[in-house]
């Protein structure tokens, strides 16, 4: 019987011998189906198969009593599947490719097993990567509709967050909108001829999800910037600062003179003050590569200034500069995204800007695949969706004097 909601899944947990005993059944026929009942009762409940076990299956009772492993690893050990540094070990990862082989109801596991692999053997950090530029990631069951953001009358304040004696007190509204989030596909998979099906081992397999895992990564680091350039048809583009604008403001000695895709700390600084004076400071900045290159010499190219870097200069100047490596201790870090235009850079707010929405269960169908088709196949997809929180937060420093 499937359970109503995630409070009953979590009132009637079971041991994980008891739970999966049919999936290790001798009888083909069995094992798939006991496969494709677990897959459905994550999908029923509108969450990843992983997040299903973690929930149902009991640990303080059974096999697993006092091993300090939650539902999910649990499941991966009763199977015979490896979990934690048991990755390093190749034997396991064999034994792991029989089990999938032996029993097809464990192949609902198959992509959950290859994404734990990438992220505690491999532990692969990519360098263009969607973490640096979101808020947060929630998962939602249905659709999401746009939010907007409305202030009181701001007439009727002396300051943002003082409130004078007897006052009303600030109320922002939250209002949601008739336009919905909009969702993407991301993900991929490999099929395994019948030749490199027998002979393969998990370890094998890994190094061409990493390489899926990647593509991945860049094509939701795009999505996200394209969101937050244009805007996603309720917030409306992001307002574009240019150089020469910024320079024309500061004295006439020694002025800057803007180049076409080169940054000036003159010019940056300015650029981060004029945010900050509007109420929203920057702490992220999104760029290409060749930004990314103008912002490794800005803090470490040497200059004719008595073999000082501008670096050098800030701190003179009394601005803490540290460099790390491959963030710097700025105040302001630097996200990379390939998609990003040339000689500009998008300045954010990340904690109030961008939030990533994933779809509960969106996974499930591929677990379903995977268990019914012949071959072993490595599917892993998610439908996730981005959307601005505050519209007024982003700003675009245009480097393009052409």
């Amino acid at each position: 019987m499937k359970p109503a909601n995630l409070i009953e899944l979590a009132r009637n947990r079971q041991p994980a011998e008891v739970l999966l005993a049919d999936v290790l059944s001798e009888n083909m026929a069995d094992s798939i189906r006991a496969g494709q009942n677990l897959v459905q009762a994550a999908k029923s409940l509108k969450i990843s198969l992983p997040d299903y076990l973690t929930l149902a299956i009991d640990t303080e009772k059974g096999d697993y009593k006092g091993s300090k492993l939650n539902g999910f690893e649990a499941a991966l050990a009763h199977l015979g599947l490896p979990i934690r540094d048991d990755y390093a070990n190749g034997i396991l990862l064999q034994a792991a490719a029989d089990t999938f082989q032996t029993y097809p109801g464990t192949r609902a596991m198959f992509p959950p097993v290859i994404d734990a692999i990438l992220q505690w053997k491999y532990r692969q950090d990519n360098i263009e990567s969607i973490a640096p530029i979101i808020a947060q990631s929630r998962g939602i069951s249905g659709n999401e509709m746009i939010t907007t953001v409305v202030d009181d009358d701001a007439a009727e304040y002396q300051q943002t967050g003082v409130i004078a004696e007897g006052a009303r007190i600030p109320i922002r509204s939250i209002r949601t909108t008739e336009k919905g989030v909009k969702f993407y596909k991301f993900g991929g998979g490999f099929e395994f001829t019948y030749e490199f099906e027998r002979r393969a081992s998990l370890d094998i397999v890994t190094p061409y999800a990493a390489r899926m895992q990647r593509e991945v990564e860049i094509g939701e680091v795009a999505i996200a910037t394209g969101l937050l350039i244009n805007g996603d048809g309720v917030n409306a583009a992001a307002p574009v600062v240019n150089a020469t604008t910024l320079a024309a403001t500061m004295p006439t000695d020694g002025q800057p003179v803007p180049k076409t895709g080169r940054l000036d700390w003159n010019i940056f600084l300015a650029w981060l003050v004029s945010r900050a004076k509007a109420g929203v400071p920057v702490d992220t900045v999104l760029g290409n590569y060749d930004m990314y290159l103008e912002w490794l010499r800005m803090f470490a190219k040497p200059t004719a200034d008595a073999g000082m870097s501008q670096g050098d200069i800030l701190r003179k100047a009394g601005v803490d500069v540290a460099i790390r490596n491959p963030r710097f201790d700025f105040n302001v870090d630097f996200a990379l995204s390939s998609t990003a235009p040339a000689a500009k850079l998008v300045g954010f707010i990340k904690n109030e800007t961008l939030e990533e929405l994933v779809e509960n269960g969106s996974d499930i169908e591929e677990s379903t695949r995977a268990i019914e088709n012949q071959k072993v196949k490595f599917v892993k997809t998610e439908n996730k969706g981005y959307r601005l929180v505050f519209g007024d937060t982003r700003s675009v420093l245009n480097l393009d004097q052409a």
